[in-house]
């Protein structure tokens, strides 16, 4: 993991507010270190993935995020779907800050179209204007509007290729995507 990804991960880690927000508003965890390597380990059982992948945060389901490739953030969810959710540490706090929970944008065709989207992203019932949340912004120099997270967003889950884990035992399927593109 790059320098400035594990200085960001420690600045959120540093802040309880912040935490305490994207656990209940986003549905991501910093825990240590060996847990997400073994929660991932359970997740790819009998499988190759096209990615080197490296744990750095978990949800409250079983799903995992990874760092592919050293830049690229994917996401391993419990129920057999993964996918590239963003270009990079900055742009995933991008969209995690405003659109919470990524893996619900996925059960519905939310990034078809930009105008799909912002009404999407106005009916969300986040609160982004929390001081924690706009202070992390500041700080990372992060995006709060909607064209550009909805830009963001869906140039990082149609990236080439795509995150593919495909079982190695008839005891196991392949992982879905998580976004159609």
């Amino acid at each position: 993991m790059r320098n400035c990804d594990i200085e960001v991960i420690k600045q959120i880690e540093n802040n309880e507010d912040l935490c305490d927000y994207l656990s209940r508003e986003c549905g991501i965890d910093f825990v240590e270190e060996d847990i997400l390597r073994d929660d991932l380990k359970c997740l790819l059982e009998c499988s190759e993935c096209n990615y080197d992948m490296q744990p750095f945060a978990c949800d409250g389901s079983g799903g995992v995020f990874v760092l592919l490739n050293q830049s690229l953030i994917g996401y391993l969810d419990s129920e057999g779907q993964a996918g590239i959710i963003a270009k990079n540490m900055k742009d995933f706090f991008n969209i995690l800050l405003n659109c919470g929970y990524v893996s619900d944008w996925a059960k519905f065709d939310w990034l078809a179209d930009e105008d799909t989207f912002i009404k999407a992203y106005n009916e969300l019932d986040i609160p982004r204007d929390k001081v924690c949340v706009k202070l992390f912004a500041e700080e990372n120099d992060l995006e709060c509007e909607p064209v550009k997270i909805y830009n963001i967003f869906k140039e990082a889950v149609s990236t080439q290729p795509q995150l593919m884990i495909k079982a190695i035992s008839d005891d196991y399927v392949d992982y879905e995507q998580l976004f159609d593109v």
